[in-house]
């Protein structure tokens, strides 16, 4: 097995993922307190998801059609260096800061992508795609729980400015690539014969994944607006969030800590870590709904453990039984639909709490949805034939 382009994208990755730490609480929070309102948080939403709407099946086409993935990771870098730079003097107007903004989540799918389709190039083994793709994992929840608590502070003590420490990130996961810039990403890297089981699937079937895919998404989406609309009445809210965010990873962690085990002896499966991690994001939702802080910690750790375990398993069940060579397109055309619900959820549930204040109702609701969608996701799921 070639591990030399796995692991050069396990060294960027961790420094896009501390990038990532710095935006995602410098960026809404920038603009919460501009605005001092949570529907400017439902469109922050709007405008990062929106790309992933619009682009993943055309980013996916381009990805699949080339060997020199790297390339294309490195310019995505290069590209959010400048925008990460560009956001701080445009950061007082709204809608230059949605566009801006838009730019950095559109760039980031190349850099997912190229990783995404990088794994499938080395095996269709179920348990070493699991083993993988935990590992790539574990290596950014790693680095997630020292960066969170970290942004935190610096979103409270230098706002937008942050932003300067993540181009500085960017730039240097960028010039790590060069050396690399001339390797081709392709199937053929895999070595030993390994026996490739497509999912039988049927109209039917995928209908029926893709509905309940959509219905959780929408469920789960609300989450991020409960939290805000918890913290936003303290007077250090950003570094409390901040400090959420990495408890969120200490989840996650603890989530491929046990998947890279049980890959380890071939006892990973597909199915059971994806329904369970649906489970327990669902478990969040009601969690938090309740009118206190506290609450928010272990609903949190849900949604950070659930998340991973669907996350991992589910990227590993599509490495497996995709083409490489339309692993980018097919992946492309479902993040596009299953992203799309997602802004929509935040800004439908953010105007009901803005007119109602009713945080544990919507949350009730949510679960309710969330826990629908599991249980039809599982059904349909087992009619697969693997």
């Amino acid at each position: 097995m070639n591990r030399r382009p796995y692991n050069l994208h396990l060294l960027t990755s961790a420094l896009r993922t501390a990038g990532d730490a710095i935006e995602s609480v410098a960026l809404p929070w920038s603009l919460l307190k501009g605005t001092g309102s949570l529907l400017s948080i439902g469109g922050y939403a709007l405008f990062t998801h929106l790309p992933w709407v619009i682009l993943p099946p055309l980013l996916g086409r381009t990805l699949d059609k080339t060997g020199k993935k790297v390339r294309l990771a490195f310019l995505a870098l290069l590209l959010q260096v400048f925008l990460a730079v560009l956001i701080i003097p445009l950061s007082r107007n709204v809608w230059a800061f949605y566009l801006v903004v838009s730019g950095i989540s559109a760039l980031d799918i190349l850099h997912r992508y190229y990783g995404f389709s990088l794994i499938a190039s080395i095996t269709c083994e179920e348990n070493e795609l699991q083993r993988l793709n935990a590992t790539l994992a574990t290596v950014g929840n790693a680095v997630s729980l020292v960066a969170f608590p970290v942004a935190g502070v610096l979103a409270y003590r230098f706002g937008i400015k942050a932003m300067l420490l993540d181009a500085l990130l960017l730039l240097i996961g960028a010039l790590t690539l060069i050396p690399y810039l001339n390797i081709e990403v392709k199937r053929d890297m895999i070595t030993g014969n390994v026996e490739e089981k497509p999912l039988k699937v049927d109209r039917r079937l995928v209908i029926g994944v893709l509905a309940s895919v959509l219905l959780f998404n929408f469920a789960l989406g609300s989450f991020r607006i409960f939290v805000f609309a918890s913290l936003r009445v303290l007077r250090k809210g950003e570094v409390l969030y901040g400090l959420l965010q990495s408890l969120t990873t200490a989840g996650s962690l603890a989530a491929v800590a046990g998947l890279t085990y049980v890959a380890i002896r071939k006892r990973a499966g597909l199915k059971r870590p994806l329904i369970a991690g649906m489970l327990l994001q669902s478990g969040a939702l009601l969690l938090v709904g309740f009118p206190t802080v506290v609450a928010l910690f272990p609903a949190v750790l849900l949604v950070g453990f659930g998340g991973e375990l669907l996350n991992v398993s589910f990227d590993s069940l599509m490495q497996k039984v995709i083409p490489l060579e339309s692993l980018g397109t097919a992946r492309g055309i479902f993040d596009a639909l299953a992203t799309l619900v997602i802004p929509l959820s935040q800004l439908a549930f953010a105007w009901a709490i803005e007119k109602s204040g009713e945080i544990r109702v919507f949350a009730i609701v949510a679960f309710s949805l969330a826990l629908t969608a599991s249980l039809l996701f599982g059904k349909f799921l087992g009619d697969a034939k693997a």
